[in-house]
């Protein structure tokens, strides 16, 4: 097992920002938020997902040998908008989880988190 971390990338806890084992990288999720600044949800997630790719490309990989994804919505209705933005950023379709659910900063509007091929 090797654990991955980001200077760049600041961290809420005791974690690492991945972790490469079996052949594959576990990315944790990713919030899009920017400190001072008020997103929206394309913007959060396009920067969750630039997170989770500055991830991946440290530790060897990238988001095309994306296996499966995890996509959490503060609301349902940035589904739609969700599966638009997804087409662009993972057109190779790996397998997919989305959860609806509430985040500890009501300001979040979504998390992702990838698991890719190393």
């Amino acid at each position: 097992m090797k654990n991955v971390n980001l200077d760049s990338l600041p961290k809420a806890g005791p974690y690492s920002h991945a972790v490469v084992s079996g052949g594959l990288i576990f990315v944790s999720g990713q919030i899009g938020t920017e400190k001072g600044k008020k997103t929206g949800f394309k913007e959060q997630f396009e920067n969750a997902v630039r997170k989770a790719e500055s991830i991946l490309k440290a530790a060897g990989s990238s988001l095309d040998k994306t296996v499966k994804v995890v996509v959490y919505l503060a609301d349902r209705k940035y589904f739609q908008e969700m599966n638009e933005l997804f087409e662009k950023y993972f057109p190779h379709k790996p397998s997919r989880t989305t959860v609806v659910c509430s985040f500890i900063d009501e300001e979040i509007l979504t998390e992702v988190d990838i698991t890719a091929e190393a």
